[in-house]
């Protein structure tokens, strides 16, 4: 019986942001109500409301969750290649291509992009820091060497210049920005490495 509880606390919450993520996707961020998430998972207002007390949380959850899997992709990428400047090169480019393929972005950039950026820039703890520490942590395992305060900084530059080229157009290709980026980062390293 614990199993099965256990089960449920579980799975509930994973099938609101399941359906969250389809509301969205369908209706947009600012039309989105908890009413819709909740006929759509099932459940009534009262449970969606037990585990996410506000649209607000709501929201918040499904980016964190949708921040995960990106994250996730990151980490594999990166993890994938053995060489530093090629590791921080195809996780940018999983980054610009993960953007261009994900099916809410463009919807919530076209349609509701004063309400989504917010989200993804100042509530809750921050993407931008998430990623920038998650890239950290991982370019200072294999580059230990490196100063780690001007490490942070230059990764929470190129960070940030990053999800830029993933929330806006370009001139620039994911091949150039990833190099770029590889480049600016390396270079630093390289610097810190010959003190």
């Amino acid at each position: 019986m614990v199993l099965a509880e256990t089960d449920v606390r579980v799975a509930t919450p994973a099938r609101i942001l399941d359906a969250a993520f389809n509301a969205v996707r369908d209706f947009g961020l600012s039309r989105l109500t908890v009413e819709d998430v909740a006929a759509r998972a099932g459940f009534s207002r009262q449970t969606v409301y037990r585990y996410f007390p506000s649209k607000d949380s709501l929201v918040v959850a499904l980016v964190a969750r949708e921040e995960e899997k990106f994250l996730d992709g990151v980490r594999t990428t990166f993890l994938e290649n053995d060489d530093l400047g090629s590791a921080i090169r195809e996780s940018v480019r999983f980054c610009l291509r993960y953007a261009r393929e994900h099916p809410l972005l463009d919807r919530l950039l076209d349609a509701d992009q004063a309400v989504f950026l917010p989200y993804v820039t100042t509530r809750a703890q921050s993407p931008l820091e998430r990623a920038r520490e998650t890239l950290l942590d991982m370019i200072a395992a294999r580059a230990p060497f490196a100063d780690r305060e001007l490490l942070r900084t230059v990764i929470d530059g190129t960070t940030r210049a990053t999800v830029s080229y993933m929330l806006t157009p370009s001139d620039r290709t994911p091949d150039q920005i990833a190099d770029a980026v590889a480049t600016v980062t390396t270079a630093v390293m390289g610097k810190e490495g010959a003190r």
